[in-house]
């Protein structure tokens, strides 16, 4: 009986042993099909891309043999793709924790790519309206009679788009590796294209007559705004330049100093009382301060006041502009070779104009030198579209609106009304369902100290009052981030602060916190971090109303390395109904400044 137990456990000893071998080989078989499989979609993946960027090639030079040819192999390999993850493989891993929910967000992302094919590509494609891109931007000239082929092409990726953009916002963060990439990567690029489409459809009906159509010339003043001396919306505009428009043809004349164009001369521009009482009198007298008003609707009605007082040339608007915006279209269209010795690019061309240069040079030297990097950036985007990264100077345009360094006015208020609905406005909100607060510095000393200051901003999470507003605990942290310690020379005298009895070196700063339609500040504080010890000589803060809106106003100094949270409670109108917003100054981002590095020695 022991014998023959005995030789039982073994038997059943051996079936384990070979069940769990067959059960291992085939693990292994389902993984390297996995794997195998997985390879496939990431090819089938890059064929996607690789035909959407064929596709784009193909619109720039007109070719309308590739431009089809390429919507195929997008339909192609998406439905490939799409073929694929309906396997019964993938059903049963889609069933597994984990990976699974990431096998479902690729499910969605291919049946996102099969839409788009078949409903925009491939009908585009086929249309024959889709004339060469190329021929839209040659030489200085825009092409306005490629503009409707445009808004054609627009109008019909537009609804897959929206569908897109609305499903991959919706996915899941993803957890598996590899898929991670994929879904990642084409979450972003179909929200970003989508986004920037949804802004600008509303200009593209006014796009021939912002462009001087039908031989109308169009005059638009150019504000060239330094952020290191920091304004509400943007920096003091110490220069100017007019760009005249002709059925297309862009031509930019020199810029200008502000006392060459206008006067240092107090003249009014024609602010309103509730602006002089929130902002000061320097934004109705001073001509390079008219943006510390954080509207600019406003701001370019005061300079098209007294530019129409100083000047006899009639503006039909004013554009707002600044080098990180520069920066972000050089990241598009490529560096520049100047003849100062120094390469300016999309990594550095905002550091170098608004600081670097000042340790380098003498300022007329450096006014040369921003002179040159203007025209040849403007060269640039005015040249071949061959050339250009088309998604990323559109990309770098909506960027640039979002932070407030782009921004448009015009006199024509039906298309000043599209300007809003696009976002290039650059207004004050006042919807009280969709609350905003506004935090916004402007420099106190007239130096270029500005530079270096950063701002981070923190919000609780709501909490719901009686009323049906909402509360909000927020913390606004400046700080003053230079170091002399790191620099071997002297700051510059053009970038120290000047003024008796202010350190050279300190940050002095107009801040001004503006809260959302139908609601208020209260509980306002100012805490010191890092402080040198010495008095602070802060004012008082000052309660003011602007455009119905409730503003607190107050004037904080930062000495070197110093920084000062504001914290303050944001209460909104009881008619909200989606989260706040923060909508703030456009400073030097802290990613791009090299802030106490030389950036001539560390080249």
């Amino acid at each position: 009986m022991l014998k023959n137990t005995s030789q039982r456990n073994d038997i059943w000893s051996w079936v384990l042993r070979i069940s769990l071998l067959i059960i291992l080989l085939v693990v292994l078989a389902v993984a390297a099909m996995g794997f195998i499989s997985a390879n496939r979609i990431k090819k089938q993946v890059g064929a996607v891309r690789g035909g959407a960027a064929s596709f784009l090639v193909a619109a720039k030079k007109g070719d309308q043999e590739r431009l089809s040819k390429s919507a195929q192999d997008v339909k192609e390999a998406a439905h490939g793709l799409q073929d694929e993850l309906d396997s019964s493989m993938w059903e049963f891993v889609s069933r597994l924790p984990v990976v699974g929910p990431d096998v479902d967000s690729i499910r969605t992302l291919a049946a996102v790519l099969v839409d788009f094919s078949d409903h925009a590509l491939v009908p585009m494609s086929k249309s024959g309206k889709i004339l060469a891109l190329s021929d839209f931007i040659r030489k200085g000239s825009i092409n306005a009679s490629v503009l409707p082929s445009l808004l054609y092409a627009v109008e019909e990726a537009t609804p897959s788009l929206t569908r897109a953009s609305k499903t991959m916002e919706d996915l899941p963060p993803a957890n598996f590796g590899p898929f991670k990439s994929i879904i990642d990567t084409s979450r972003d690029t179909i929200i970003t294209v989508a986004n920037i489409t949804k802004r600008l459809r509303p200009l593209f009906p006014y796009l021939p007559g912002l462009l001087g159509a039908n031989g109308e010339t169009k005059h638009y003043l150019i504000l060239a705004e330094n952020t290191a001396e920091i304004h509400a919306l943007g920096g003091f505009v110490g220069s100017f330049a007019i760009m005249s428009v002709t059925n297309g043809k862009i031509e930019i004349g020199d810029f200008y100093n502000l006392s060459e164009v206008l006067s240092y001369a107090e003249f009014p521009a024609g602010a309103t009382v509730d602006e002089i009482e929130s902002f000061g009198k320097r934004c109705d007298l001073n001509h390079g301060d008219h943006n510390v008003i954080p509207d600019f609707s406003r701001v370019g009605q005061l300079y098209h006041n007294i530019w129409s007082f100083y000047q006899e040339d009639e503006l039909d608007g004013v554009f707002g502009l600044d080098p990180v915006f520069l920066q972000y279209l050089l990241e598009s269209v490529g560096g520049i070779d100047t003849s100062y010795g120094v390469w300016v690019d999309g990594s550095n061309a905002a550091a170098v104009m608004l600081n670097q240069s000042l340790y380098w040079w003498d300022p007329g030297t450096c006014d040369d030198f921003y002179r040159e990097v203007a025209n040849k950036t403007l060269d640039k985007i005015f040249g071949d579209l061959d050339t250009m990264d088309v998604p990323g100077f559109l990309n770098a345009v909506s960027k640039a609106a979002d932070e407030g360094r782009c921004l448009v006015w015009v006199r024509d208020e039906i298309i000043e009304q599209a300007l809003k609905e696009a976002d290039f406005a650059g207004i004050l909100a006042h919807d009280s369902t969709k609350p905003e607060v506004g935090v916004y510095v402007s420099d106190g000393s007239t130096s270029k100290m500005s530079f270096y200051i950063s701002m981070d901003t923190e919000l609780s999470e709501p909490i719901h009052n009686a009323d049906g507003s909402h509360s909000y605990r927020m913390a606004v942290t400046l700080k003053n981030n230079f170091d002399q310690s790191a620099y071997k020379q002297p700051i510059p005298d053009y970038i120290e602060v000047k003024m008796p009895g202010r350190g050279e070196t300190d940050l002095y700063e107009e801040c001004h916190i503006i809260a959302p339609e139908g609601g208020h500040i209260e509980n306002l504080s100012v805490e010191r971090l890092n402080t040198q010890g010495d008095a602070p000589g802060d004012s008082e803060w000052k309660n003011t109303r602007y455009q119905g809106l409730d503003v607190w106003g107050a004037n904080l100094r930062l000495s070197s390395l110093e920084s000062a949270v504001i914290t303050f409670t944001v209460v909104t109108s009881p008619d909200v109904s989606e989260p706040i917003t923060v909508r703030k100054t456009p400073l030097m981002p802290p990613q791009i400044a090299y802030w106490n590095v030389d950036l001539k020695q560390s080249a």
